[in-house]
C-alpha cells in the first residue's frame, strides 16, 4: 500500500495510476491502456481526466467507503436466501425473481439477486449458446508490457508426460524463458517467472488462463503465485478462452511439431538434457531467428528489480500458524517450540513459514527469522506387552 496525503492506494490502484500516467505521457495508446486495464477506451479517457485534475486522488472512486443508499439489510438477505434454498432452489434466477415478486411481494434487482445466489452456489448453469465473433488483437508496442504464460503437458520424449511451462512476449514473440517440468504447479510456475525477472526484469502484466495454480477460479483469494506477482506489482490478466491467448497456444503447436523429432534424433530422453537442448539450442538458434519480430517501440518496458527485493523470498510458498500460550505451534504434523529472545508473550500472533523452490523452509516473525526447536513426542508404554 502507498500513502499520499492521507490516501491509501491498493496494488490495483497503483497499476491503474501507472498505466494511465503512461497514456498521458504518450507511452501507451488509448487502446493499449484499455487492454491492460481491462476497461473500455472511454473509461481510460475519463480516468485520464480525473488523474490530470486530481493526481493520485483521481484513481479513488468518489463513493469509496460509502454504503449504498439502496443497500438491503442482512436480515432481508437472509430471509430471501432461506426462502430460495427451501422452496425455489431449482428455479432459474429470472423465474425465481418473478415468483418472489408475485407470491411474496419482494422487490430485488437482478444483479443483486444473482450475486447472492452465486455466493451460495444456487445458480443453474446456462445453456451453451453460439460463440461470439472475435477480432484479431494487435500486438503491444513495447517488449515487457505483456507476457502470455501457459503450460503444455505432452509426451515430449515419446514416453513420459512432461509439462513445458513458458512465456512469450506479446510485442516481439520472444520467449524469455521456458523449462520442462513434471507438472504445472505453483512452485514450477514461480520458478519460470523468477527466471524471467532475473533475466529480463519485472514485466508490466502477464496474460494467463484460469488455472488454479495461477490464481484463477476459486483460488483467486488464496493463491501463492498471484500473491508473489502482487508483491512485485505485476498485473495478472485472466483469459476467458484459449483463443484469447492465441500467441502462446500457437507456440505449443510449433514446439511439439519440432522439438519431439529433434530430441528423438539426438537421443534425448531425460529432462535435464531436454532442458539444456531447449534453452541453449532450440530457442536461441531456431525460435529467436525465425519467429521473433521487431516491436513498434524499441524501448523495453521491463522494470529493474529494486536492490532491496530478494526474489527468493517472494517466489516461495508462505503459510502462517498461530502461536499457542506456551509458545509452541504445529506445522506439517510437527510441534515446534519458539526459541527467541522476546521478553513478552506473542500468544495468538502468526509465525510465517516460507517453503522455497528447493523445498527447504525457514520461519519468520514480523518479517525477521525466528528459530524453532522440535518438541519430541513422549514414547507411549505398551502395558499389554
Amino acid at each position: 500500500m502507498e500513502r499520499d496525503e492521507g490516501i491509501y492506494m491498493s496494488k490495483n490502484g497503483q497499476f491503474t495510476y501507472q498505466a494511465v500516467s503512461d497514456f498521458l505521457k504518450g507511452k501507451l495508446s488509448r487502446r493499449e491502456t484499455s487492454e491492460l486495464l481491462q476497461v473500455r477506451e472511454r473509461t481510460v479517457t475519463r480516468m485520464a481526466r480525473r488523474i490530470e485534475k486530481k493526481g493520485l486522488f483521481g484513481v479513488v472512486h468518489g463513493n469509496r467507503e460509502r454504503a449504498p443508499s439502496n443497500k438491503k439489510s442482512g436480515v432481508f438477505k437472509s430471509d430471501v436466501m432461506k426462502l430460495v434454498e427451501d422452496k425455489y432452489f431449482d428455479f432459474n434466477m429470472t423465474h425465481c425473481l418473478e415468483i418472489l415478486k408475485e407470491a411474496h411481494g419482494l422487490e430485488i434487482k437482478y444483479a443483486t439477486f444473482r450475486r447472492w445466489c452465486h455466493s451460495r452456489h444456487l445458480v443453474k448453469r446456462r445453456k451453451r449458446g453460439k460463440g461470439v465473433a472475435r477480432n484479431r488483437r494487435v500486438r503491444m508496442p513495447n517488449e515487457g508490457l505483456l507476457l502470455q504464460m501457459d503450460g503444455s503437458p505432452h509426451r515430449y520424449n515419446g514416453k513420459d508426460e512432461w509439462c513445458l511451462i513458458a512465456a512469450i512476449d506479446d510485442a516481439t514473440s520472444d520467449i524469455p524463458y521456458a523449462e520442462f517440468f513434471l507438472s504445472e504447479d505453483t512452485i514450477n510456475c514461480m520458478t519460470v517467472m523468477q527466471k524471467i525477472i532475473e533475466k529480463k526484469g519485472i514485466p508490466y502484466a502477464i496474460y494467463v488462463d484460469q488455472a488454479g495454480c495461477l490464481g484463477g477460479g476459486k483460488r483467486s483469494h488464496f493463491n501463492q503465485f498471484r500473491r508473489a506477482c502482487d508483491e512485485l506489482g505485476i498485473r495478472i490478466i485472466f483469459a476467458s478462452s484459449p483463443e484469447a491467448k492465441g500467441r502462446i497456444e500457437r507456440t505449443w503447436d510449433t514446439f511439439q511439431d519440432r522439438i519431439i523429432p529433434e530430441m528423438r534424433i539426438r537421443n534425448i530422453h531425460r529432462m535435464p538434457a531436454a532442458n539444456d537442448y531447449l534453452q541453449n539450442q532450440f530457442i536461441p538458434n531456431y525460435w529467436k531467428k525465425r519467429n521473433t519480430v521487431v516491436p513498434k517501440d524499441l524501448e523495453s518496458r521491463y522494470k529493474p528489480v529494486p536492490p532491496i527485493i530478494d526474489l527468493r523470498e517472494i517466489f516461495c510458498l508462505k503459510e502462517h500458524r498461530a502461536v499457542k500460550a506456551d509458545h509452541t505451534l504445529s506445522w506439517e504434523g510437527t510441534i515446534y517450540q519458539l526459541e527467541s529472545p522476546l521478553k513478552y508473550s506473542i500468544r495468538g500472533q502468526k509465525i510465517e513459514f516460507r517453503t522455497y523452490q528447493d523445498l527447504s523452509w525457514r520461519s519468520f516473525f514480523a518479517d525477521k527469522p525466528i528459530h524453532l526447536q522440535i518438541v519430541e513426542k513422549p514414547t507411549r508404554v505398551n502395558l499389554a506387552a
